[in-house]
């Protein structure tokens, strides 16, 4: 398993993704996170998929409710940022 910091694994993501080894994410010498490969994602139980999917959704939901962000404000934001990058 490798070890990496944040700022590291930013910057090498995509050749991270590119290696089957399994990486810890730190930052400041705590954990903050573990990239684990998928070699075939169709074969990934669809309840641990489902069980994922759940717990991030809750996370953005806490965070966004922590900056006092309502689902009608992100999605105007979402709006504003489309039409800017329809214009370049």
């Amino acid at each position: 398993m490798r070890v990496a910091t944040v700022r590291e694994f930013r910057n090498k993501a995509t050749s991270y993704f590119k290696n089957e080894e399994p990486i810890l994410v730190t930052r400041h010498g705590k954990v903050t996170g573990l990239y684990l490969p998928i070699e075939h994602p169709e074969s990934f139980p669809i309840e641990l998929r489902k069980e994922l999917l759940i717990r991030l959704g809750e996370s953005i939901s806490r965070s966004l409710a922590q900056k006092g962000i309502s689902e009608e404000k992100l999605l105007a934001g979402f709006d504003a940022f489309k039409k800017t990058r329809r214009r370049r």
